[in-house]
């Protein structure tokens, strides 16, 4: 879209979260009572417009700073399971904006996403149907049951997604579709619990089957995802609280990937076969204290983590290379919620051990070369202390600073590498990469609405890169902590009720990101970090004259954005490498009655067509209904 329309959809949104979120200078929240009133077709499109993150190819950045933690009922968990739940299992979701660390441990330098599911204990049955002009469709039922202290629920759902991503051009011959992608998923997912007067107890059992077609024809996959998590809660006290929970995580897939040459009858031919398992355990156990409005938390969470990765020639099946890592990762942490004054005082901290047990790469060559190592440990301590202090007329000010970090994976410790005109050097001495938050939020409340103002700024250090150490032939490159990034911006939100039924929220975000050392490329020092657009901006109307009906529209913006830390505009080729600015359009209407619910939706309204993430085009207009009976 032209950049005036941009400009117009942003200065409609400044100044501007919603209100049903409970926001902080450094946390949002989301109830299953605001996901029920939106009726958003997954969790990462409302997570989009509700606080302003950004996801590619499954990795998600927050004010500027790439590694986000997803939690899943207090259990390690990714996007791929975000994804796979269903908007009418979860109770709530917190955001915790800046370094998380001190909470979440590794992988939450930018920020962490807490999901928590809705328990066993309530009655309930349900059915739904829903499709799209996309020929996308999913069936989904559910139900449990609540007696004398027992509980259970079960969900089950088929479900099929039509051209949910195109890459009509690229300058990477490998991304171009050639048709539409396609998607088919099958997940049960059930829960058994007992509830006491000091005492609960839950075992999750869940499992994913997906298929995947990237638009190419030799370029499918398909996977398999288990989890088996029990959780045991035993009040001993009024004061003292013992939590523990236990849990395990298994996946498994495999695919073929084409020669990504081009779209011709040559670079459409498979070429590899490729597969990937990981077999995830974690155990944690907490006290928690509280008493005369103090609680106060302390506990230990070990995680054991085995992955491994092969490929093979596709017509020979001959092993082309194969790699494997044994990680174990301890952590002990406290954490403290205190009065002070008429505010609160928040502390918390977190040291975190990674052991590297083993890691082995083998490459088929020629010349064949196999590595391996272990034994070394990387480790981290991460602070934070917040502060929330109330003013007369429901004003409040909060302020935080604390600290993230991300661990190096187990091949840039151990696995070198020499290929037919590079070597590459494992760097065992590699340290995590750092982060640093601060932020400083002024927020207000009243029986009609709020709005909150928050300045934060990150510093991302130790980033780890490939630098060149030798440029004789071959050239001889390392991974090295060689890069620092700094991520300053303000965050404005606004809610209201407006009377007769209509009410009106929005948010608006400035980021911006610069990179302020990297010894392995000193060209990029300046630029902006790629994907990481300067203004984000939703605005959302909505319309509810009663408990039968409502109605809601959304305008979602997002600034231009740069594709490589290059900062490239127009390569030589004419690839245009910085993507422009959008505003995309959605509508719902939904009708509530006391045994069913029928939803319509068009999103996109106008067709916008977008580029996102690696060159990929956003989804174009489409219809969706949805219709609920239930029990």
């Amino acid at each position: 879209m032209q950049s005036s329309n941009l400009v117009l959809a942003l200065l409609l949104a400044v100044g501007v979260a919603h209100g049903e979120e409970g926001t902080g200078a450094d946390a949002s929240l989301i109830t299953a009572a605001d996901i029920a009133r939106e009726k958003p077709a997954d969790l990462v499109e409302m997570l989009k417009a509700r606080v302003g993150l950004d996801e590619n190819n499954s990795v998600i950045t927050m004010r500027g700073v790439r590694g986000i933690a997803i939690f899943v009922d207090g259990f390690a968990s990714s996007m791929a399971e975000l994804k796979a739940l269903r908007p009418e299992q979860v109770e709530q979701v917190e955001i915790l904006y800046g370094a998380a660390s001190a909470r979440f441990g590794a992988e939450a330098m930018g920020g962490a996403i807490a999901v928590a599911t809705l328990g066993v204990h309530r009655i309930h049955a349900s059915l739904t149907q829903g499709v799209d002009s996309r020929r996308g469709r999913f069936t989904r039922v559910g139900g449990g049951r609540d007696a004398g202290g027992f509980g259970w629920s079960v969900l089950a759902e088929d479900r099929v997604n039509n051209g949910f991503r195109t890459v009509p051009d690229s300058p990477f011959p490998y991304q171009i579709t050639v048709t539409d992608e396609r998607s088919k998923t099958t997940l049960l997912d059930g829960k058994l619990g007992w509830r006491g007067r000091d005492l609960e107890l839950s075992l999750n059992l869940k499992r994913a089957d997906d298929w995947a077609f990237f638009g190419r024809p030799n370029w499918i996959f398909d996977w398999r995802t288990e989890n088996a998590r029990a959780q045991l809660v035993w009040r001993a006290s009024a004061a003292l609280t013992l939590e523990a929970a236990l849990g395990e995580e298994r996946y498994d897939s495999a695919g073929v990937r084409d020669r990504g040459t081009g779209t011709d009858a040559a670079g459409l031919m498979p070429e590899l076969w490729l597969t990937q398992r990981y077999r995830q355990r974690e155990g944690t156990v907490s006290l928690v204290w509280q008493g005369g409005g103090w609680q106060a938390r302390t506990g230990l969470n070990l995680v054991d983590l085995d992955e491994a990765f092969g490929s093979a020639d596709h017509a020979t099946r001959q092993t082309v290379m194969t790699a494997d890592s044994s990680i174990r990762k301890q952590a002990v942490f406290a954490a403290a919620e205190l009065p002070v004054g008429a505010g609160r005082l928040e502390l918390g901290l977190r040291r975190d051990l990674q052991r590297y047990l083993s890691s082995r790469v083998f490459d088929a060559g020629p010349p064949a070369q196999e590595t391996q190592g272990g034994g070394v440990v990387k480790s981290a301590t991460s602070p934070k202390v917040a502060l929330s202090w109330p003013f007369d007329g429901g004003y409040r000010l909060r302020g935080s600073i604390g600290t993230g970090f991300s661990p190096p994976q187990a091949s840039q410790l151990y696995n070198g590498y020499v290929g037919a005109g590079s070597v590459t050097l494992a760097n065992p001495g590699l340290k995590p990469e750092l982060s640093t938050t601060a932020d400083l939020g002024l927020a207000h409340a009243d029986a009609t609405g709020n709005w909150g103002l928050t300045l934060f700024v990150t510093r991302w250090q130790d980033k780890i890169a490939m630098r060149i150490v030798d440029y004789a032939m071959p050239v001889t490159q390392q991974p090295q902590n060689v890069g620092e990034v700094v991520a300053r911006g303000v965050e404005a939100q606004w809610s209201r009720q407006l009377g007769h039924g209509w009410s009106a929220a929005a948010n608006y975000t400035y980021n911006r990101t610069r990179i302020v050392a990297n010894a392995a490329d000193p060209s990029v020092v300046g630029n902006e970090l790629s994907d990481m657009p300067r203004h984000k901006a939703n605005l959302s109307a909505a319309w509810e004259p009663d408990a039968d009906f409502a109605a809601r529209m959304k305008l979602r913006a997002v600034g231009a954005a740069f594709t490589d830390d290059a900062n490239t505009v127009l390569d030589a080729r004419g690839y245009r490498w910085r993507k422009a600015g959008f505003a995309v359009l959605d509508l719902s209407a939904t009708w509530r009655r006391p045994n069913w619910e029928f939803t319509l939706a068009l999103n996109n309204v106008f067709d916008r067509d977008y580029v996102q993430g690696f060159f990929w085009h956003g989804e174009p207009r489409t219809l969706r209904g949805e219709l609920t009976l239930r029990y």
